[in-house]
C-alpha cells in the first residue's frame, strides 16, 4: 500500500474515533447541554424584559408625577390632596419630590403637622438617597423650630445631621445655633457662629450670616459684661444739695 493511501486510510480511522467519542459524549451530556443552552436563552430573555417591564413602569411613574404636577399647579387646584391622592402610584424615584410637594402644600394650607409627616417619611424611606433623607430631617427640624414651637424636637432632629461629611452639615449647625440664641445661651451660640465663619468649607452664603450673628452676639455679651453707672448725675446733687439747705434754714 502506498503511504499516500496508508495516510487516507489512518485519517478516517481517527475521523471514525472522534464521530464515536462526540457520539458518546452526546449520549452522556447532551440532555445537559440542552438544558445549559436553554437556561442561557431564558436568561437573556427574562434579562431584557425585566428592562422592559422597569422602563414600562418608571414611564408610568413619569407621566403619574407630571400629571399630578400640573393639576396642583392649577388655579384654585386643592394641591395637597392631588399630591396625597398621586402618592401611592409613585414609586421611590419619584416618591422623593412627590413628598417633597405634598410638604410644601401642606405648608401653604397651614397644615404642618402634615408636613411634618411627608419630611419624616422622606427621611426614614431607605430607597432615597442620603443627602435627600437628610435634607428631609433639615427641613423637619426648621418646621418644629419655627411653625410648630418645639425647639426641643428640633433640636434632636438637626443633631443627627449637624455631623461634619453629612451633605446638610453646615446648614443643620447654622439653626442649632439660632435655637441656642433663641434660647439665650449666647456662649452655645457664638461658639458655632464661630467655628462655620471659620471653616474653610462653609459655604459662602452660610460664613456671611454666620460672621454677622458671631457680631451680633458678641456685642451683646459685651452689653451685658459692661459695668452699670452708677453715677449720680450733677443737676439730680445740685437739687438735693439744695432742698437740704432749705429744710435746714
Amino acid at each position: 500500500m502506498s503511504d499516500l493511501n496508508s495516510d487516507l486510510l489512518t485519517q478516517e480511522v481517527d475521523d471514525e474515533v472522534r464521530r464515536e467519542r462526540m457520539l458518546n459524549l452526546w449520549k452522556a451530556y447532551g440532555k445537559y447541554l440542552i438544558g445549559i443552552a436553554v437556561g442561557i436563552v431564558v436568561l437573556v430573555a427574562g434579562n431584557e424584559g425585566y428592562k422592559a417591564y422597569v422602563k414600562s413602569v418608571e414611564s408610568a411613574h413619569s407621566t403619574a408625577f407630571e400629571a399630578a404636577r400640573e393639576a396642583s399647579l392649577e388655579e384654585g387646584a386643592d394641591a395637597l390632596a392631588i399630591w396625597e391622592a398621586a402618592l401611592p402610584d409613585l414609586g421611590s424615584g419619584y416618591g422623593v419630590p412627590a413628598r417633597l410637594h405634598l410638604a410644601s402644600a401642606a405648608i401653604t394650607t397651614g397644615d404642618y403637622s402634615r408636613a411634618l409627616k411627608a419630611y419624616e417619611a422622606l427621611a426614614a424611606d431607605d430607597n432615597a438617597e442620603p443627602a435627600m433623607r437628610d435634607f428631609a430631617i433639615l427641613q423637619a427640624g426648621m418646621l418644629l423650630a419655627g411653625k410648630l414651637n418645639d425647639a426641643d424636637a428640633a433640636r434632636s432632629q438637626l443633631s443627627t445631621i449637624a455631623v461634619k461629611g453629612k451633605a446638610w452639615y453646615f446648614s443643620a449647625h447654622e439653626q442649632l445655633a439660632l435655637l441656642d440664641l433663641q434660647d439665650g445661651d449666647l456662649d452655645a451660640a457664638l461658639s458655632k457662629f464661630t467655628l462655620l465663619a471659620e471653616d474653610a468649607d462653609t459655604p459662602q452664603s452660610v460664613r456671611a450670616r454666620a460672621s454677622q450673628f458671631r457680631s451680633f452676639v458678641e456685642a451683646r455679651q459685651a452689653a451685658s459684661a459692661a459695668p452699670a453707672d452708677t453715677t449720680v448725675p450733677q443737676s439730680e446733687t445740685s437739687t438735693d444739695d439744695g432742698a437740704e439747705e432749705g429744710e435746714a434754714q
